[in-house]
């Protein structure tokens, strides 16, 4: 079955624009015209360590709230991130093998964090972070490098996702509650089931929350009427949390959160499956988390956060045709230990200095029927920072942000023959805000990164493939591999105004242009070959990785949107642009340009809420010489929400359809088509 094509309108310098965006931009233009009054509080932004209003500070992050998690009724995190601006999700509709980029730079050069925890997961092929979307409370995604306060790893961007807490949950009032659910998606036959409660002691000194939801689901519905065979999947996860506050002033955290899904797929879970690649895989991840924090309004000067981690990932595959089994494990033991002091006049925030350090060490171990696997090598790298963050207020106007970090990171094999790698990196950040009038602000920045090489990049050896009696295809470690370095330039605008025509409405419109060089990336290269080469005495050739290219990544976003109590409606656009500097030629990891469109009603007296999004994905064309195009797409997805309010109190109904009209399309570098029309429903009370 062929892809449908969306209706567009070629206008002259924009090229083709859908047919609904067309109709919608006059809406769009005149936001973009009104004035924009900034007034929400200041909250703690996690992926910037700040506590600015994420809309005034240099960086661009995106924001989604518990509700809007709720509405989506994710099953992986893909499903929450794939409409935001110039994020794109990769690697088919199995959760084991999704991916993400951010700004044309993939999985592996994006931080994920849980908790303000790190996720060092990286398996090729594999999807970085295993995590229940219904324990996340909030997530946050900044865009552009970001090491200059978190150290490796952060090229592309930070994906910080907070999970539940009590607070969270409880009414105003409330001292002990529970909420139960219950949801199917008809695409897969998907069941989830989840029970929590949760509660606070009368004085607020301590509150609590456990949390358990269990996930069954069969082979998911493609697009064209097949099902993908062999994506079906159990899954079982839970966290438990709670937080001491003895004295108003000292915080005390404890969590623990745990995932374990099952499934019979693809050792490859990004490709379709034959029976010699099936395996029986069990992915288990653990992260337990210590957190200690201090807040005195009477001592601006000793705010200090501690924070203690151990986090666990565990896959275990065994191949269905003979019983082989394959054991990969990582280890990350961590500490961040930070303080920040507020200076100048206390009447207002002026001045906010942050300093702190950080360690962690990732332990690594592969085994292949209990034996070691060259492929996933043993090893251990261990990484310490220093860091500094100085958020100055200048008048009444201008806000800068400087920033500057120091890393040492050292990675060693198990094996005595092979060499350890050892380096260190500074990194640094400039950001400005300046606040134009009340309602316009300009901001402009300059980002610092670097991607230290994992253990497997460094150390693998072994069999990559084979290919015929005597002909095998051979990794060769390169201990020598050098760290990817970017550096980013940005510049953007925003506007927003709230009770612009009525009480409770808001407009808003932001605008960023970036561009970011990347230096020394880290490719595998494969070379087959039939006759003898170094690092093969035989035939087949050597895999490795190496540093072989810089390159260029340039683009912008655009963001626009309107609310009112009644109504609502918001479009962005996302554009990058990436080549390699020696040859020129496109960068294959840049996804294609990409109108997102969003409207709906509100009916406040009878708690309904109904809303649609349009994602139109343009055709990519500006591919290598040996990449493969995609053609255009759009999808649209409708949501409805009822929550009847004091005569059910506590009860809500989440009811949505995801490619409402059955789009049969592959995404760009996918080898595997999407999910076709998904009826969502779920019931959950809360008491």
């Amino acid at each position: 079955m062929s892809i449908r094509s969306p209706r567009y309108i070629p206008l002259p310098g924009l090229g083709r624009l859908p047919l609904g965006l067309i109709l919608f931009a006059p809406f769009c233009l005149a936001i973009a015209e009104e004035t924009v009054k900034v007034g929400l509080p200041s909250i703690e932004v996690t992926a910037a360590k700040t506590q600015l209003d994420p809309f005034e500070i240099p960086e661009f992050v995106s924001v989604l709230d518990r509700a809007a998690i709720e509405r989506e009724q994710p099953t992986n995190l893909g499903d929450l991130l794939r409409d935001l601006p110039n994020v794109a999700i990769g690697g088919g509709p199995r959760g084991q093998g999704q991916t993400l980029t951010i700004r044309g730079l993939s999985d592996e050069r994006i931080l994920f964090l849980v908790d303000g925890v790190r996720q060092n997961f990286v398996r090729g092929h594999n999807a970085r972070v295993f995590i229940e979307p219904d324990l996340i409370g909030r997530v946050e995604l900044l865009r552009g490098p970001a090491s200059a306060l978190w150290g490796s790893g952060a090229l592309g961007g930070v994906v910080a996702l907070e999970t539940l807490d009590a607070a969270d949950l409880l009414r105003e009032g409330q001292t002990l509650g529970g909420r139960i659910k219950l949801g199917y998606q008809d695409a897969n036959h998907q069941w989830l089931t989840n029970a929590g409660v949760y509660g606070a002691t009368a004085d607020g000194q301590f509150d609590y929350l456990l949390d358990i939801a269990y996930r069954d689901a069969d082979d998911v519905r493609l697009g064209d009427g097949t099902d993908l065979s062999h994506s079906a999947f159990e899954r079982v996860s839970g966290l438990a949390k709670g937080t001491w506050n003895p004295d108003g002033i000292n915080s005390f955290g404890l969590s623990f959160m745990a995932f374990d899904q099952d499934g019979a797929i693809p050792s490859n879970p990004q490709i379709a499956s034959t029976e010699d690649t099936l395996v029986d895989n069990d992915t288990r991840q653990q992260n337990l988390r210590f957190s200690y924090d201090r807040e005195d309004a009477e001592d601006p000067y000793l705010r200090p956060s501690l924070l203690l981690y151990h986090n666990r990932t565990e896959m275990e595959e065994r191949r269905l045709s003979d019983g082989r089994k394959d054991e990969t494990r990582l280890e990350t033991i961590g500490a961040d230990l930070h303080n920040s002091m507020r200076l100048g006049d206390p009447s207002r925030v002026a001045h906010v200095l942050t300093y702190g350090a950080d360690v962690y060490r990732d332990t690594v171990e592969g085994e292949r029927n209990g034996q070691t696997r060259d492929s996933y090598p043993d090893g251990e790298t261990s990484v310490f920072g220093l860091y500094l963050q100085d958020e100055i207020g200048i008048g009444e106007r201008w806000t800068l942000v400087p920033g500057l970090r120091w890393d040492s990171f050292r990675s060693e094999a198990d094996s005595d023959a092979l060499d350890s790698n050892e380096d260190s990196a500074l990194s640094a950040k400039l950001g400005l805000n300046v606040a134009v009038t009340d309602w316009l602000s300009f901001q402009a920045a300059y980002n610092q990164s670097f991607r230290a090489p994992s253990a497997t990049e460094l150390f693998v050896s072994g069999t990559h493939f084979t290919c015929g009696r005597g002909c095998a295809n051979l990794f060769v470690p390169n201990p020598n591999l050098d760290p990817e370095k970017a550096r980013n330039k940005e510049i953007g605008l925003r506007l927003r105004d709230r009770d612009l025509f009525t009480p409770g409405d808001e407009g808003r419109f932001q605008a960023r242009a970036f561009r970011n060089d990347v230096t020394d990336f880290i490719d595998q290269i494969v070379i087959f070959s039939m006759r003898p080469v170094e690092g093969n005495s035989g035939m087949g050739g050597i895999t490795g990785y190496r540093n072989v290219r810089d390159a260029k990544l340039e683009g912008f976003e655009l963001e626009a949107g309107y609310e009112t109590p009644r109504w609502w409606a918001g479009v962005a656009y996302a554009q990058t642009r990436g080549e390699d500097d020696a040859t020129g030629e496109p960068l294959s990891s840049v996804h294609p340009d990409t109108w997102t469109l969003e409207a709906g009603l509100r009916f406040p007296a009878q708690g309904l809420r109904l809303g649609w999004t349009g994602r139109f994905v343009d055709a990519q064309d500006e591919v290598p010489n040996d990449g493969t195009p995609s053609d255009s797409y759009e999808v649209h997805d409708i949501r409805l929400t009822w929550q009847p309010g004091q005569r059910l109190a506590g009860l809500t109904l989440e009811l949505g359809v995801d490619n409402l009209l059955d789009e049969d399309y592959q995404p760009y570098l996918a080898s595997l088509k999407s999910p076709g029309r998904n009826i969502k429903a779920a019931v959950s009370y809360r008491f």
